[in-house]
């Protein structure tokens, strides 16, 4: 195992070490998990990086790292929605998740059927800044969230990266939608065989 797979897999620990902390909550526990998460979504960008400059890509390591990202939207995705940080956003908030998972599922099972053919799909530039946008998303809901809890003083602060969140929980949903559309274009004739 590579260097790169290895700060994949390191991304699942942080995301689960993320959401025990929110769940354990309390003064400034909440700050940790936010920074941890941080620490999560910056594994994603090395990781690639690495792989690309050493030329360590490889199989494994797509399919671990498109599923180590499911697996910390998902999960983070969910304990957001568990302890109410979208607030009155809730709905909206929901819906986008919705659509941004079916999205998800949708071209999870397009690779399946790609790789019953020995075709291995990588990530595309679109998919690569949805997920950008709803780990900032994510990140920015939980960074409100602490400040709510540790920093109550800082409103200005603390409603910016709430409206950042949902600005680009927003955005992400738009390129779910337009990602989907396109593996659903590109790839539509494994579905006919």
């Amino acid at each position: 195992m590579n260097l790169p797979n290895l700060l994949t897999l390191l991304r699942i620990l942080l995301t689960f070490a993320a959401i025990v902390l929110l769940c354990i909550g309390g003064k400034w526990i909440d700050v940790s998990a936010f920074v941890i998460y941080c620490v999560a979504g910056a594994t994603d960008w090395f990781d690639g990086y690495l792989a690309r400059k050493y030329g360590a890509i490889t199989v494994c390591g797509k399919f671990m790292d498109a599923l180590s990202d499911k697996i910390m939207v998902v999960s983070m995705f969910m304990t957001l929605f568990a302890f109410g940080m979208y607030g009155n956003w809730v709905l909206p908030a929901l819906f986008c998740a919705i659509v941004s998972m079916s999205r998800e599922f949708f071209v999870s099972g397009i690779r399946m059927l790609a790789s019953n053919k020995g075709i291995v799909l990588a990530a595309e530039k679109l998919g690569k800044y949805k997920a950008a946008f709803q780990m900032y998303s994510i990140g920015a809901i939980i960074c409100a969230y602490s400040i709510d809890h540790n920093f109550p003083n800082i409103v200005y602060f603390k409603m910016f990266a709430f409206y950042s969140g949902i600005l680009t929980l927003l955005l992400s949903t738009v390129l779910s939608l337009c990602s989907g559309l396109s593996y659903a274009k590109r790839y539509s004739y494994l579905l006919k065989e």
